[in-house]
Parts: structure tokens; C-alpha cells; sequence
């Protein structure tokens, strides 16, 4: 199993908006700065679009900028916009039914599941993306 730094990508990708201080970023930059491929910063920036933290232009003159405040955007939203809808912990999607403990995993799991996702989402929405920015030097 690997870890998913989606969510640290996300975040720096906002904070480089927020801190860059330019009407419009460019992917190119922003992939410089988290030593990656455009695409990948392209294929975060399409999901922060759907939720409508950020704004995409396209074009020569094209790029990213953010459609809030850093002060109105928490890091629950970002979470939100580029996580599944699951959250971190999720049950299989494929149970084998005559397996009793398949089917128990349902309703064991699933109530502490439920509460570990809304203790992160919770955690999350008490930070804004202003206070990461100002706290880089």
C-alpha cells in the first residue's frame, strides 16, 4: 500500500497561489515548485475548479487563480474537493456474502469509519489557507 500525498499536493498547489501574490500562476511554476509533471498539477487544479476554490484560464495568457480569499478557504474544502467521497477510511466495495466475516465488516467498520473521516474533515476546517501562507518564510 502507498501513501497518498494528493491531499499535500493540493494544499502546496493553493499555497503557491495564495503566497504568489500573482493574478494568474502558471502550472509550469507550480510544478516547479513541487518538482513534478504539469499534468499532475493540471489533474489537481481540474478537481479544486469543480468545488470552485480555484478559477482556470486557458490560453498563452492562461493559468490559475483563486476564486476565494485564502482567509474563506479551510483546509477541509480542499480536502473535500480532491479526496472520493468516502473519505480516508472506506469499506470494500466487493463483500463476499456467504463469508461471515465479510459481512460483519459492514456494520463493525463502518460507524468507526464514519467517525475517523468526520474527525479529520472536523480538524481540517480549523485551519485556513492564510495561516499556512503566512507562516511560510
Amino acid at each position: 500500500m502507498t501513501m497518498n500525498s494528493k491531499m499535500a499536493s493540493a494544499v502546496h498547489i493553493m499555497c503557491y497561489i495564495a503566497y504568489a501574490q500573482d493574478p494568474i500562476s502558471r502550472s509550469e511554476a507550480i510544478a516547479a515548485s513541487l518538482k513534478t509533471n504539469p499534468v499532475v498539477v493540471r489533474k489537481i487544479l481540474k478537481l479544486l475548479e469543480r468545488e470552485g476554490l480555484v478559477e482556470l484560464r486557458q490560453g498563452r495568457k492562461g493559468g490559475v487563480a483563486l476564486r476565494q480569499a485564502p482567509e474563506e478557504i479551510s483546509l477541509g474544502q480542499i480536502y473535500q474537493a480532491i479526496e472520493n467521497d468516502n473519505g480516508i477510511f472506506a469499506l470494500r466495495g466487493q463483500v463476499h456474502e456467504k463469508c461471515p466475516v465479510a459481512r460483519s465488516m459492514k456494520t463493525s467498520l463502518e460507524p468507526l469509519f464514519d467517525a475517523a473521516n468526520n474527525a479529520v474533515l472536523t480538524s481540517l476546517n480549523r485551519t485556513t489557507l492564510a495561516q499556512l501562507v503566512s507562516a511560510i518564510v
